[in-house]
Formats: structure tokens, C-alpha cells, sequence
């Protein structure tokens, strides 16, 4: 009983480590700037570090929250449609988001970095190019990612209402947040889809929070009621 109650606790530390390091890289995250070209790669080649660090920040805690994952599934049952569904999701929107994290953080800087000396508008047509590739797959990657994740959070908010007849504010958070994220990356203006991604991100990190209190709690492996 006590090494299982040992084990709780360090999945429970480990998914709240994951939430504020989470939290914390997205704070840390370089603003960027610039309207032309030529600011926009001075901005990238200038934060080359910082976003480095950062994105392989994020590239190194969704590594660990897909183990974290891959052990909550086997409290919640991993034989269950809903828990085994959730696990695959959360596992494809991480791989879309890693991928996103290498584009942004270190392949758009890696490029910058190159075309920093260069004043020639013919010269920089290349960069142009390669910039407004990664910029695309970004856009595309990032917002796939998260609504995997958000379909997560709806698997598993129903599969934990169903095992955890009393964790049902866990399972409303769950369900609100993930409608929220699919409501806003699918339907928000351009000019607050950057705001909205950053918004997702509070709410994925702030649910790994609370999963992390309903397994250090271990109500999250209570016998349903009823």
C-alpha cells in the first residue's frame, strides 16, 4: 500500500511539474517582432538562444507528459474505449506539437541566423521562401496538435465521470475547457488566433494541474459510486 501510494505521489509531482514548466516556458517565450523582412530576421536571429531553450523546453515536457499519460491511462483502465482513445489522441498532438516547437524554435531561427548579414532584397528570397514555408506548417501543426489534446480532455473527462461519480467538477473543467479550445481554434478571427493557441496552452496545462491533484488525492482511483 505504501509503495503504491509512493508511486501516486510521484505521478502526481511529475504531472504538476509538467503543468508549471508548461506554464513557465510559455511566459519565457520571445515575443518576436518586426513588419518587413529584414526585422523580422533580425528579431529571429536575435532570440535564436531564448527560443531554443524554450521550444526544446516544450519538446522535453510533452516527452514526459506521454509517459505520465501512458501511467494515468493505467489508473483509468487502458482498455477502455474512452481512456484508450484519449491516450492516442494525447499522443498525436504531442508528435504535432514537438514538430511545431522544432519549426518555430529552432529551424525559423537556424534560418535567420544565416540570412542576418544579407541586405539584398534578391539575395533574401530564399529566406523569404523558406520563412513562409515553416510559417504555414506552423499554423497548421500547432493548432492540430492542441485539438488532439482537446479531444483528450473530452475522452477522459467522460471516462473519469463515469469511474468517479463525485470528481464531476474535474470531468465539467475537462468537457468546458476542450469545447472552448475547438470552439476557439476552429472559429476565432486571425487576429486573435495567436492569443487563442496561448489560451489553449493555460487551459492543457492547468487540467494536468488537476489531474495531478485527483491522483495525488487518489480519487482518481476510487470505485465509482452508485
Amino acid at each position: 500500500m505504501e509503495v503504491r501510494t509512493s508511486a501516486h505521489r510521484g505521478l502526481a509531482a511529475a504531472l504538476l511539474c509538467c503543468a508549471l514548466t508548461t506554464l513557465v516556458l510559455l511566459a519565457s517565450h520571445p515575443v518576436g517582432g518586426g513588419r518587413t523582412l529584414v526585422e523580422v530576421i533580425q528579431a529571429e536571429a536575435r532570440d535564436q538562444r531564448i527560443d531554443a531553450v524554450v521550444h526544446t523546453g516544450f519538446v522535453v515536457t510533452l516527452t514526459a507528459l506521454i509517459v505520465c499519460f501512458v501511467l494515468v491511462a493505467r489508473l483509468l483502465g487502458s482498455t477502455k474505449p474512452a481512456v484508450l482513445t484519449g491516450l492516442v489522441s494525447f499522443c498525436v498532438g504531442c508528435g504535432l506539437l514537438m514538430l511545431s516547437m522544432v519549426l518555430d524554435g529552432l529551424a525559423v531561427p537556424a534560418i535567420a541566423a544565416r540570412f542576418v548579414t544579407v541586405s539584398d532584397t534578391a539575395a533574401l528570397l530564399p529566406a523569404r521562401t523558406a520563412l513562409m514555408l515553416c510559417g504555414v506548417l506552423i499554423r497548421i501543426l500547432m493548432p492540430m496538435g492542441l485539438l488532439f489534446q482537446a479531444a483528450t480532455m473530452l475522452a477522459w473527462s467522460a471516462a473519469i465521470a463515469a469511474r468517479q461519480g463525485l470528481r464531476l467538477a474535474m470531468a465539467a473543467y475537462g468537457t468546458l475547457a476542450a469545447v472552448l479550445l475547438f470552439c476557439g481554434v476552429l472559429f476565432a478571427p486571425a487576429a486573435l488566433s495567436e492569443h487563442v493557441l496561448l489560451l489553449a496552452i493555460v487551459l492543457l496545462a492547468l487540467w494536468y494541474g488537476a489531474l495531478a491533484l485527483l491522483i495525488g488525492t487518489r480519487r482518481i482511483t476510487d470505485p465509482p459510486t452508485g
